[in-house]
């Protein structure tokens, strides 16, 4: 009966390393599976010229169901701010109540691309895909009289000048 006893500190001892090496490969593996999702669904940063947009397109139409469902929550049902900013307007960047819009403050329009994909979540806490994020984008350029099409893709919106495109960089020199 003593070695009934001692039989777990033996096993124990024995396979201690055993376990730490295990553990260790377990570590490895979830580390590199975990890796391989991250690297999968990487999000690039877009270049102010668009270059590097991605070869699809999104629906206007679409962009304001998917504005509204998701985004209005915070931004309002016309994008005029609640919890969040105002997203609409043409007034100007001087004087009293300066409200930064995606219409007077945001300098190229691919970085609204950008910002979309990078840091808005659906309802699900999801990320948008490329084709919603050209939907929405192309939403809110066109209620800042931005845009007039329906379908918004790469070569539209690298091509849109936004008002304050020389607000922030003098490229002149």
């Amino acid at each position: 009966k003593k070695w009934v006893r001692t039989l777990p500190t033996i096993l124990m001892v024995l396979l201690h390393g055993k376990l730490k090496q295990m553990v260790k490969l377990n570590i490895f593996i979830f580390s590199f599976f975990l890796n391989s999702i991250v690297l999968s669904n990487e999000i690039i940063t877009i270049e102010i010229d668009g270059s590097n947009l991605p070869e699809t397109q999104g629906e206007v139409l679409r962009g304001e169901r998917i504005f509204k469902e998701n985004c209005s929550k915070c931004h309002g049902y016309s994008a005029e701010g609640l919890t969040a900013p105002e997203l609409v307007g043409r007034n100007k960047l001087s004087g009293d109540n300066v409200s930064k819009t995606v219409g007077n403050f945001w300098p190229y329009a691919p970085k609204i691309f950008d910002f979309i994909k990078r840091a808005k979540r659906d309802t699900n806490d999801d990320y948008y895909s490329d084709e919603d994020v050209y939907s929405v984008t192309g939403y809110i350029l066109k209620i800042n009289d931005l845009f007039e099409g329906k379908i918004m893709d790469k070569k539209k919106l690298s091509g849109i000048i936004m008002p304050n495109k020389e607000g922030f960089i003098d490229f002149s020199n």
